[in-house]
């Protein structure tokens, strides 16, 4: 077995599909361009009831999806979008990472980040049900109808849908940690690798929406942006919208990186995590616990010689999660001389749940691989919150080292380290 200390883990391939670009490249041509596709929808939210919602949706046709959705009608998943999103999104990691895998005898594994796996399939098939109900006509026998959806939505079967459609026979689970999924996801990646029990592990989670059922709760909440304009760090936000799509990491040892001879992105060095154990929807602010987790990776960064030059916020874009995260990396940062800068994604791709993570750690790396950080979005630099420039304006960076930052529902913190490889 490896020692676990000095097992090195490296990225070695991106599989973002997002609403403002498929793959590497069209995902990095729409942030370098500053787009985004938010939009308003009309959306079921009760039976016989509609809402209208900003969201950064996928086309209904994307040619990446087709064979995802014939192979999940096989396995009687038609329809389950966030799952064909994972899919084509490891598909996509595949190519970049070029990686080749013999289907058989492979131990890769998967570690999957849903936020509700199945749900909105469900929900979706409940309003259908009852807009066949009528009071003078026989009612619908409900089991039958309605139980296959609720028995896909336990997280297991995703791990074995995946594990299926592409061989996979490693260790394989997944986690549903929130908007922090994704942190943990990497982190149980790379644990696998340093075990020794595998060189690669993928890390996958999809997101999609086909009812107002959720968004509908954090709007009540007050959490949901009035239209396009998420301003993270900005007094102005009214809060953040959601996003369609899917991302996957591939994780190698470098035992691998060095027999494949290919060019990671970064090292992951680790992550440090917190649970807050104390509301749903709002976060300690006096335990402060997400600059703790922050303080450990910045003094891993001083361990392992890393200059960190750029820190991912979370940037949900709403008044008291914005004002927590700021508040911690403040404190984080006290007694540390810094240049590094801030920037966040969430505007232009859409708040994408426990899939978020990925993505924006995706878009991280390729900015600190293209020497380039993109603008965040709508944000004005004089209003921001943060103890560092926030940057609101494409700018040629030369990233060594970023850390993400992730805080999500029901207190769950987390701060991740990557490096550039030399």
């Amino acid at each position: 077995m490896s020692d676990p200390a000095s097992t090195r883990v490296f990225v070695t391939g991106l599989g973002p599909v997002t609403s403002i670009g498929v793959g590497v490249d069209a995902l990095w041509r729409g942030l370098s361009e500053g787009r985004c596709a938010a939009s308003p929808r009309q959306m079921h939210v009760d039976p016989g009831r509609e809402e209208e919602f900003w969201v950064a949706s996928m086309p209904p046709a994307l040619p990446i999806i087709k064979p995802h959705h014939e192979f999940l009608e096989r396995q009687d998943y038609a329809g389950y979008r966030d799952l064909a999103y994972a899919l084509a999104a490891i598909d996509l990691a595949i190519d970049d990472a070029k990686l080749d895998y013999d289907p058989d005898t492979n131990r890769i594994g998967v570690i999957q980040s849903f936020e509700a796996p199945g749900m909105e399939r469900a929900v979706a098939t409940m309003f259908e049900t009852c807009a066949m109900m009528s009071p003078s006509g026989p009612v619908p026998p409900m089991y039958e109808l309605l139980a296959p959806y609720f028995y896909n939505c336990q997280g297991f079967l995703y791990v074995h849908v995946v594990g299926k459609a592409f061989k996979f026979h490693g260790f394989s689970t997944s986690v549903h940690n929130a908007c922090s999924s994704g942190a943990y996801a990497i982190e149980l990646a790379a644990q696998r690798i340093r075990s020794g029990e595998t060189d690669t592990m993928f890390v996958t989670g999809g997101e999609a929406f086909d009812t107002g059922v959720r968004i509908e709760w954090f709007k009540r909440l007050g959490l949901y942006a009035n239209d396009n304009h998420m301003n993270p760090f900005d007094g102005g936000s009214s809060g953040f919208y959601v996003g369609e799509g899917g991302c996957a990491l591939v994780l190698e040892s470098e035992e691998a990186v060095e027999r494949r001879g290919v060019t990671p992105y970064a090292e992951y060095h680790g992550g440090a995590f917190a649970q807050q154990g104390w509301k749903h929807a709002l976060p300690d602010v006096r335990a402060n616990r997400l600059a703790d987790v922050t303080s450990r990776m910045l003094e891993l960064a001083e361990g392992t010689g890393v200059d960190v030059d750029l820190y991912m916020p979370h940037g949900a874009s709403t008044f008291i999660s914005d004002g927590y995260e700021a508040s911690c990396l403040t404190s984080a940062l006290k007694g540390h001389t810094t240049d590094a800068v801030a920037a966040v994604y969430k505007p232009h791709v859409g708040h994408m749940l426990a899939t978020s993570t990925l993505v924006e750690v995706s878009a991280g790396l390729l900015a600190m691989r293209h020497g380039l950080l993109p603008a965040t979005l709508n944000s004005k630099p004089d209003c921001s919150k943060l103890p560092i420039p926030l940057v609101t304006k494409s700018m040629s960076r030369d990233v060594r080292g970023m850390i993400k930052l992730s805080t999500g529902f029901t207190g769950h913190d987390a701060a991740s380290l990557f490096s550039r490889v030399v």
